[in-house]
């Protein structure tokens, strides 16, 4: 099988529309994807299929039945093996010559985030553990684009972050964190087991999941990355963000940067209540 004819096969119809030098761009980045689940699986197959040639992939988890419904890589086959392996040998089926640089099933911690983002082009964050705010300090830290998508029920939302010109954080966001935060030890400075225990106070309970939710969410982050590497496009730049409810119909384009947003304000106000 010849290399150059079969990329440039795979990769014909993608470049009647995307110029030459925006398709190198997107095929020599190297991708991190961090989460290949519902959103995640989605994210890597499509990405794959625009012939990148190098990815980093972390997750911690193996499949089981209850991802069957909406996570692609699940099936009969895969049930009980762990999710970045079956994403490595699903991209390569995809492209044969594509290189999986860092392969992580771990638990999040501070030295493996470092040495899953550090050199990467851009990363794509599609895990859900509030330990994962560690990749968005690693990215600012190195300046290293990110685009984050999570699903709800029936709709979810998109963001780009484009460290490389700006730390991305408003003056509303500082005072949450601070306040917060404030009794806390800074998440960087702690080790495998306060994270852990950190995760478990605070992660979310199990909620329904739609299978056109979480796929369609996987499309979206994907559409922003091609956009945020190429330069081609408008990307939805921090602090501005896509939400989307495929039930009711809707799709807009949102600030988080308001000072009179009624979430932000409910959310501060309940917060300040407790403390």
């Amino acid at each position: 099988m010849d290399q150059e004819q079969y990329i440039k096969g795979m990769l014909d119809r993608t470049s009647m529309f995307m110029d030459d030098e925006s398709m190198e761009k997107i095929k020599n980045t190297i991708f991190a994807i961090s989460g290949l689940g519902g959103v995640g699986a989605i994210t890597a197959e499509l990405l794959a299929r625009w012939g990148v040639k190098k990815f980093r992939l972390l997750d911690m988890d193996r499949y089981d039945y209850s991802n069957l419904n909406r996570q692609l890589f699940a099936t009969s086959e895969t049930i009980g093996k762990f999710k970045v392996d079956v994403a490595e040998e699903r991209i390569k089926k995809i492209n044969p010559y594509a290189e999986i640089e860092v392969k992580i099933a771990e638990r999040v911690t501070n030295s493996n985030v470092s040495r899953f983002v550090d050199g990467a082009g851009i990363l794509i964050q599609n895990a859900d553990y509030p330990s994962c705010k560690l990749f968005y300090i690693e990215a600012q830290k190195r300046k290293i684009p990110l685009v984050n998508g999570y699903a709800t029920i029936t709709g979810g939302r998109v963001q780009s972050f484009d460290y490389r010109v700006s730390p991305c954080i408003t003056p509303l966001e500082k005072i949450w964190n601070r306040l917060k935060y404030k009794n806390m030890k800074p998440l960087t400075q702690m080790s495998e087991d306060e994270i852990i225990e950190f995760d478990n106070e605070n992660v979310h309970s199990t909620s329904p999941s739609l299978n056109f939710v979480t796929n369609m969410v996987g499309c979206l982050i994907v559409s922003e990355a091609v956009k945020m590497i190429s330069g081609k496009g408008k990307c939805v730049l921090y602090p501005k963000y896509k939400e989307f409810d495929l039930f009711n119909n809707t799709m807009k384009q949102k600030s988080s940067a308001s000072l009179l947003s009624f979430d932000k304000i409910e959310k501060l106000f309940l917060f300040l209540k407790k403390v």
